[in-house]
C-alpha cells in the first residue's frame, strides 16, 4: 500500500496566532512573552523567527475588524504609511517612529519582552 504523509508541520506564523488565541492576555508584554517562549522552547523556533512570528500574530489578532491599516505596498524602509480609518494616509518617517518610542519610554510605557535580551521592545497601551 503506498501512502503519501502530509506535511502537518505548521508555520511558525500558524503557531503563533494558535498560542495567541488560547492564551488570552491583558498585557502585550505577557502575551508576546508566552508566545515566543512557547515557539522556542515546544517548538525548537529560533528566537528572532518566534519574536517576528509572535509579532505579526499580535497584530493581525489586534486588528481584526479594524478599517485603518498599513499600507504595505507605500511603505518604504524609512516611511510608514498609514491610512486611517476614511483611508486618509498619514506618514511616520523612521525619524517620527524613534521619537515616539523615546516618548514611551519616557512615560514608561515601552517595555521589553525578555528582561535578558533587553528585545522585543513593546508599547503598552491603556486597552493593552
Amino acid at each position: 500500500m503506498n501512502v503519501t504523509h502530509i506535511n502537518t508541520a505548521k508555520a511558525p506564523f500558524d503557531l503563533a496566532t494558535e498560542i495567541l488565541w488560547q492564551n488570552r492576555c491583558d498585557s502585550r508584554v505577557e502575551a508576546l512573552r508566552i508566545t515566543i517562549g512557547t515557539l522556542v522552547n515546544d517548538y525548537g523556533i529560533s528566537e528572532a523567527t518566534a519574536e517576528v512570528a509572535s509579532i505579526q500574530a499580535f497584530a493581525d489578532l489586534d486588528s481584526v475588524n479594524l478599517s485603518a491599516r498599513i499600507d504595505v505596498d507605500a511603505t518604504t524602509s524609512q516611511v510608514v504609511i498609514f491610512r486611517d480609518a476614511s483611508g486618509k494616509p498619514v506618514m511616520l518617517t523612521a525619524r517620527d517612529l524613534d521619537r515616539m518610542i523615546q516618548q514611551a519610554r519616557d512615560a514608561g510605557m515601552a517595555q521589553v519582552v525578555d528582561a535578558d535580551t533587553r528585545r522585543p521592545i513593546v508599547l503598552q497601551t491603556a486597552a493593552h
